[in-house]
């Protein structure tokens, strides 16, 4: 487990935070909009950051968030040579709702979509909301293909029994999940990792952080191993 130290605030702190904030607003060019159908009927629309080879991530946003949250990932991603789908659940966005409404069945029909593709070895990111339909796809249909997954706060306390996916969970000190996030860890098999950030941020508002490159860098390196 590490836990980083807390870091300064004041002026300073809060201009780099709304610096910070300000580079995630991207630009809507250098991804394809595709839409797939899940097993329920939904239709969801994702940004598709196609790059070839055999690996790829998916993106899953919180809920005050759509996919758009993720796109600084996933050009960033996109630099090392990694594809990426960056996901509007159903009822956000252009996506529509299916026959019932697990947002689970969403991340399975994103792997499904980039087995499609041909990507082999797929990874799994998501915060909050986000987190939470990863983890109940994974307890739903585990996949061979699925090699790592990156949860930020997940709102879902399930744990993930594979030991083939390497697992990084990560939270803030103070905020109101932490309990809930812990459990998911302790009760998740090997390998994994759990990541303590200071504060009370949650989920995707910690790239808002002061520590938001240094987070930034963590889940990069994770899922670039």
């Amino acid at each position: 487990m590490r836990h980083y130290p807390n870091y300064p605030f004041g002026l300073t702190g809060l201009l780099a935070c709304w610096l910070i904030f300000r580079s995630t607003e991207v630009s809507s060019q250098g991804f394809d909009l595709v839409r797939f159908a899940t097993s329920d009927s939904a239709r969801i629309e994702a940004a598709f950051f196609n790059v070839p080879g055999e690996r790829a991530v998916i993106f899953a946003h919180g809920a005050v968030f759509s996919g758009k949250s993720w796109y600084f990932m996933a050009e960033r991603l996109r630099e090392n040579h990694i594809a990426s789908l960056c996901i509007d659940f159903r009822g956000y966005g252009n996506s529509t709702d299916g026959s019932t409404g697990d947002k689970g069945l969403d991340i399975t029909g994103a792997v499904d979509f980039l087995k499609a593709k041909g990507f082999t070895r797929i990874s799994l990111v998501g915060g909050s909301m986000g987190g939470a339909a990863i983890l109940q796809s994974l307890q739903a249909r585990p996949d061979p293909v699925i090699c790592s997954v990156v949860l930020l706060s997940p709102a879902s306390s399930l744990a993930i029994s594979s030991p083939d996916i390497r697992k990084l969970f990560v939270v803030s000190r103070d905020e109101g999940l932490y309990g809930r996030v812990f459990s998911a860890y302790t009760s998740s098999s090997l390998p994994k990792e759990l990541t303590v950030y200071p504060g009370s941020a949650h989920a995707q508002h910690m790239f808002k952080e002061p520590y938001s490159d240094d987070l930034q860098e963590l889940i990069l390196s994770y899922l670039c191993h």
